[in-house]
């Protein structure tokens, strides 16, 4: 049955098709925000020159989808409309139908007016040129805006020209941009730069588009094609000019003059500020830049053993379990566009952002294999437009046949296709796939096995501090991360590690002492043993005498859970310069001048305030188990006299119990007979319980 729908305007609902769906060309059909607009058959458009459908909300399309528009009305016939960053038009296509029709999708308009290459994904199939030449502004008349594409270097080859091109696109196994022809077929999964550069055309187009457009109208861009829908699969390889392995023993500073296929040297667009990276084997060789092939977001969340995303060649059981225990540590890394940040302050709010903000996930691992992800979750959920790379930060040689380079296998599809556009999510549907469709309940979210099974939620005590940089409400760099846990390893970067960010921890030894030479921007201490010791901040090219920001977020037991709070310790924030201790919440605000001693003047210390190291002195603010010598004990709150204790294993046996403990002094748990992971019950007189899962150890 084909169904012509005259006007259609859906608001905050699901609107659902089980029959093939026709939109003959005086129809206009417009899905609002917050609206899934569901059809179970195949979606077609009749030819027209003007606006068909304008997509606000969400389309998902189970059939073939087609139309007969051509690239001369610039995919107007279907537009997916970008409001701002959190309000745009997302198109889900199923993989194993056929896409022909035409999409508009809409950016915001970027700032090119000092950057030299801007970088974008292009989620279509089609040639190189066809696709630049649709560029334009959908409000403005085509007589307007005609972009010109310049693309005629050969890949791999030296150009004189190189340049003026038009685009590049980023080779992982030669670890360079490539010029890309005009007749070249567009790759949806591979990041993307165009050339912006003075005098360039795609300049001169957003110049024209700014200069065009109504005072009233949004800032904003298109490009338009046949969208990518098909499963997309990539193999990986690290390495440097032809594939080349015979370097990867070479430190940065040993290889990075080295000549690419381009007369380039690696240094001119490997970043390594000041330096910093030169002695590190593995900077730069084994980052895989890709960009989200769809024309909706991409959930990368999701690397248990039946659905995910990327396996690893070397290991016998290809499994991403087997791959993180045994011989990869990798983190996620986004450059979002125009992402901006609110902060609470004792001040009022006040707002943080950049065109390009960079977002950081970190896999890691507990003591019983189980994986789970630190970090930002923004940095998992990628935007139409937006591109990632896959940092493999640490990487175990003799699991990995004696080599530090990688290869893998990726592929990305319909498992990995959602609409929910940030991790407050919704409530889930059958209709809408993804990890960020769930249930905005915090007691639910922390219960979520499915969560728990993706990582993104754990089990065990938990706790994350993310801190931010700004300067004159811009962030610099990524942010940096505390986290601890009661089975992480304190001091856990022995060897030399130089982290390439405006802001970043050293690492320290189980003594507290810090480590000058070592140093991250995801710092993980022992939760249990490293109590009212420093960890030092460290700041990388601040301009001495300029002014800067830090803010605070805090989470526990995921990095979905944002708290005011923390409910399982508390952070303290020294500062050296004016001897100065202050306790840390989500309302944290810090402002200060950079000078030449900045980084020896912030520490943060967990659970104690840092007037002294003696375990006598610690903070009664919070309940928490902490480990002296070979016994573990409890910390108990203020303001009770007693309290019951109770040990139970994983499945809830009761191991033993203690009651009408005295709440004045440490109690220290007898042991004996209790299993590996155990969790203690902490139940006050005034009625307060308080749990904890921990490690006999």
């Amino acid at each position: 049955m084909k169904k012509n729908l005259l006007t259609l305007s859906l608001i905050a609902s699901v609107f659902t098709y089980a029959q093939d769906t026709y939109i003959g060309s005086n129809a206009v059909v417009k899905v609002q925000p917050n609206t899934l607009f569901y059809n179970g058959g195949n979606v077609t458009l009749s030819p027209a020159s003007n606006e068909v459908v304008k997509n606000e909300g969400n389309i998902l399309v189970k059939g073939d989808f087609k139309n007969n528009s051509s690239n001369t009305t610039k995919g107007k016939e279907f537009i997916n409309v970008w409001t701002n960053p959190n309000s745009y038009g997302q198109l889900i296509i199923a993989d194993t139908k056929t896409s022909t029709g035409l999409v508009a999708l809409e950016r915001s308009l970027p700032n090119v007016t000092s950057i030299d290459e801007y970088i974008i994904a292009l989620p279509f199939t089609g040639k190189a040129e066809d696709v630049y030449k649709t560029l334009t502004n959908l409000n403005l008349s085509n007589n307007i805006v005609n972009p010109t594409f310049s693309g005629w270097c050969a890949e791999n080859s030296a150009c004189p020209d190189r340049y003026t091109q038009s685009l590049m696109v980023w080779d992982n196994s030669e670890t360079e941009y490539d010029n890309v022809k005009r007749d070249s077929e567009i790759s949806p999964i591979k990041r993307y730069l165009l050339n912006s550069r003075s005098g360039s055309d795609f300049r001169n187009v957003v110049n024209t588009i700014k200069t065009n457009l109504p005072q009233t109208a949004t800032q904003k861009l298109s490009f338009s094609g046949v969208p990518s829908n098909e499963d997309i699969s990539i193999e990986l390889y690290s390495g440097l000019k032809g594939n080349s392995q015979a370097y990867e023993n070479e430190t940065f500073s040993q290889w990075k003059n080295r000549i690419n296929n381009h007369l380039e040297t690696y240094d001119s667009y490997l970043s390594n500020q000041q330096n910093s990276m030169d002695n590190s084997r593995s900077f730069g060789k084994n980052i895989h830049r890709l960009a989200n092939p769809f024309t909706s977001n991409l959930d990368l969340s999701d690397i248990s053993r039946t659905n995910s995303w990327i396996y690893f060649s070397d290991v016998s059981t290809n499994t991403p379990t087997a791959v993180y225990d045994n011989l990869i540590r990798f983190r996620i890394f986004k450059l979002a566009n125009d992402f901006s940040i609110t902060w609470n302050s004792n001040n009022g709010n006040t707002s943080t952002s950049t065109n390009t903000t960079s977002f950081s996930a970190y896999l890691n691992s507990n003591t019983a294999g189980t994986y789970f992800w630190t970090g930002s979750a923004e940095a998992l959920l990628i935007k139409p437009y937006e591109t990632f790379f896959i940092d493999y930060y640490a990487v175990n040689r003799s699991e990995n046949g004696g080599t530090r380079t990688i290869k893998a296998d990726v592929t990305l599809g319909d498992k990995q296709k959602t609409f929910i556009k940030e991790y407050a999510g919704a409530t889930s549907t059958n209709e809408v796939p993804g990890t960020y469709s769930r249930n905005n309940n915090v007691q639910a979210l922390l219960n979520d096995e499915d969560l728990k099974a993706r990582g993104l939620v754990t089990d065990f005590d938990f706790t994350q501090l993310e801190l931010y940089l700004s300067e004159n409400s811009s962030i610099k760099g990524n942010a940096a991360y505390l986290l601890n846990a009661n089975f992480m390893t304190t001091g856990n970067e022995t060897a030399t590690k130089l982290a390439d960010n405006n802001i970043f921890f050293y690492e320290e030894t189980e003594n507290g002492e810090v480590i000058l030479d070592a140093e991250t921007i995801s710092n993980s201490f022992n939760s249990e043993d490293y109590i009212g010791k420093p960890i030092r901040l460290g700041f990388k090219n601040l301009n001495i005498g300029s002014e800067y920001q830090l803010n605070v977020n805090l989470y526990e037991y995921s990095i979905l859970n944002k708290v005011q709070n923390l409910n399982l310790g508390r952070y303290y924030l020294l500062d050296k310069l004016n001897n100065t201790v202050k306790e840390v919440d989500a309302l944290t605000q810090i402002n200060f001048t950079a000078d030449d001693n900045i980084n020896n003047r912030f520490e943060f210390y967990w659970n104690e305030s840092p007037r002294t190291l003696s375990t006598n002195d610690l903070s009664k603010s919070a309940t928490y188990i902490y480990k002296n010598n070979s016994n573990q004990l409890i910390r108990f709150e203020d303001n009770n006299t007693t309290a019951k204790v109770e040990i139970f294993d994983v499945t809830g046996r009761l191991i033993n119990v203690k009651n009408n403990v005295n709440t004045n002094i440490d109690h220290k748990l007898n042991l004996s007979n209790v299993p590996n992971i155990y969790v203690v019950v902490i139940t006050y007189e005034n009625g307060k319980v308080v749990t904890k899962k921990t490690i006999n150890k």
